[in-house]
């Protein structure tokens, strides 16, 4: 028999954690999807219209649920002194486990997103209530975008000289930089609620957050100590806290930084699934 990896047999390993998954998280799958439909019910009642960028971070606060919540929600038993021997006697291979669980934690943010952005579409082409337009964006970029559309439909047009060079050097150099933070972030936090659910046996999500919250901070006042005892900030006056630089040197030195972080989350990354895959090898029950 193939001990590492077989077909056949990982999807009935995802047929049981499926099944597990639907039992233990689809009314909470469904409601963060439905969060939308919520908040439109509330404009109509108190007649308000939501902004569009107001709608998406209502969808993207119902995807840090969705990650948040999943590992300790839908498989919080598999650590567990007495529900974690069913998962254990799996007749399966510590791989196809390890798959298992990570798709269902990737895959149940996506469908969060798509879902409620789905249902915000059809709650927009009614006439009546508080959804007037269409979130035509994802990510950063596109609620920037539609801001700029909601308050005055200023274009590129609209910005000339060092104005328009700073605003396509955000576009051609910031923003790539940035979507790539937001994409390794989301694969951090994922695994790191996946690594706590192995870790703790009780207030899984909790322990969990605050640790997130702790190395957050350290790792934010380590990078600025070295930054700024390394003068990697010169135009930055400390006496006055004011600025002497132009757009484009601040556009520099912040995607700098934003490269520096992303090499160190992917690291962390990389680390935190490798751990992940491990910890299921050797957990004792």
């Amino acid at each position: 028999m193939n001990n590492t990896f077989n077909i056949n047999r990982f999807g009935k390993v995802l047929a049981f954690d499926g099944r597990k998954y639907i039992s233990n998280f689809g009314l909470t799958l469904a409601i963060l999807c439905g969060l939308s439909l919520v908040m439109w019910i509330l404009t109509l009642v108190f007649n308000f219209t939501m902004p569009t960028m107001s709608r998406w971070g209502l969808i993207y606060f119902a995807l840090s649920l969705a990650i948040i919540m999943v590992p300790a929600k839908a498989f919080g038993d598999i650590n567990l002194s007495r529900e974690g021997v069913k998962f254990a006697m799996l007749p399966a291979s510590n791989l196809e486990k390890y798959l298992s669980y990570f798709l269902f934690c990737l895959l149940t943010p996506v469908v969060v997103v798509f879902a409620a952005w789905g249902v915000d579409s059809l709650l927009t082409l009614l006439p009546f209530g508080g959804f007037d337009r269409y979130i035509r964006h994802f990510g950063i970029a596109g609620m920037l975008q539609d801001f700029l559309m909601e308050m005055g439909e200023l274009t590129e047009n609209d910005l000339s000289g060092e104005d328009y060079e700073a605003f396509q050097k955000v576009k051609d150099v910031i923003l790539p930089v940035y979507n790539y933070r937001v994409i390794i972030g989301m694969l951090f936090s994922i695994g790191l609620f996946m690594l706590g659910n192995l870790l703790f046996k009780s207030h899984k999500t909790v322990k969990t957050l605050l640790i997130m919250i702790g190395v957050s901070y350290a790792i934010t006042m380590v990078l600025q100590v070295v930054f700024f005892s390394r003068g990697i900030f010169p135009w930055m006056n400390t006496e006055s806290m004011g600025i002497s630089a132009d757009a484009g040197q601040i556009i520099d030195y912040a995607n700098g930084a934003m490269t520096v972080s992303n090499v160190i989350n992917t690291i962390l990354t990389i680390g935190i699934y490798i751990g992940i895959f491990f910890k299921l090898k050797t957990q004792k029950y």
